[in-house]
């Protein structure tokens, strides 16, 4: 039995993997080999009612408490830019480690948090569970059939976007934008434009020959759009299910010993996102900078 310790316990990410892990199937658990043994919480509060609610035998009252008492560990703490300092004491010590999303606000710090996965051989994970969705992988398959079969002129989604959210402003949301974004039309964005009008932020990614439009309106609905020579295609994109597809993306992981993906997939979606920022403060174009791992 795989045992896996949750670092954050207010983010709602928090509740939804240990209830997968902990749960019976029949009330919605996944049915892997794993628990969730031990949390620590933001607060003591917070921290009592997940470990209620997902049957989570033990609360730390320091994260270090789980180091050699856990197989794995799940950072999901709110704020990106808290992930760097979470995650490496479990990296260092050779712990498999998620790192939620943001995995981080900080392009410096991502690279530090691989540095340590690569000398210690941890494996390592995390971002964005809406690269798995399946609705977001359907969308790339179709925008990658329609530009073989004629082109696509322009594409775009929406996404809800915070400006003024209390855990880092648009990274909080952000960066489910910025991966479904790289999922569907691949991390070579060139740079982005940001407008922001009564508090809603319209951005466009440009790409050498594409241009995608990302509304990141607090919708509760979320659509793709593929625009070609002489069609337009119109895909939902339901979320409903990522925390499970991510969850068992991980566990799946670090049973088998492999990383669901490479670890340069883990720090675009940073580039991307500090980007962005930029360009909603200042309403400029503001470029990319070149992929780094």
């Amino acid at each position: 039995m795989l045992r896996i310790g949750l670092v954050g316990a207010d983010n709602f990410h928090a509740l939804a993997f240990s209830r997968l892990a902990n749960l019976p199937v029949s009330e919605g658990g996944c049915g892997l080999p794993v628990r969730v043994t031990m949390l620590w919480g933001e607060s003591e509060e917070r921290a009592a009612f997940v470990a209620k609610e997902a049957q989570i035998p033990a609360v730390v009252s320091d994260p270090s408490e789980m180091l050699g008492n856990v197989d794995a560990v799940m950072i999901v703490l709110r704020r990106g830019d808290a992930h760097c300092a979470a995650a490496l004491p479990f990296l260092r010590a050779g712990i498999p480690t998620w790192v939620d999303k943001p995995f981080t606000t900080d392009v410096s710090e991502a690279l530090q948090i691989i540095a340590e996965a690569q000398k210690s051989g941890a494996l390592l994970a995390g971002g964005s569970t809406c690269k798995y969705c399946p609705d977001v992988l359907r969308l790339r398959d179709r925008y990658l059939a329609m530009r073989a079969q004629g082109g696509v002129l322009s594409a775009g989604f929406n996404f809800p976007g915070h400006l003024d959210s209390p855990y880092g402003g648009l990274y909080f949301y952000c960066g489910h934008t910025a991966e479904i974004l790289t999922t569907v039309f691949g991390p070579d964005v060139r740079s982005v434009k940001a407008d922001v009008t009564a508090g809603n932020v319209i951005a466009v990614f440009k790409y050498d020959s594409l241009a995608v439009c990302v509304n990141l309106a607090d919708s509760e609905q979320y659509f793709g759009m593929l625009y070609g020579p002489d069609t337009v295609e119109v895909l939902p994109i339901d979320t409903s299910t990522i925390y499970r597809h991510g969850f068992e993306k991980f566990v799946q992981g670090v049973l088998a010993g492999t990383a669901p993906e490479p670890y340069e997939t883990l720090v675009r979606p940073v580039q991307i996102l500090n980007a962005l920022a930029e360009a909603a403060e200042t309403e400029r174009e503001v470029f990319v900078a070149p992929p780094r791992v």
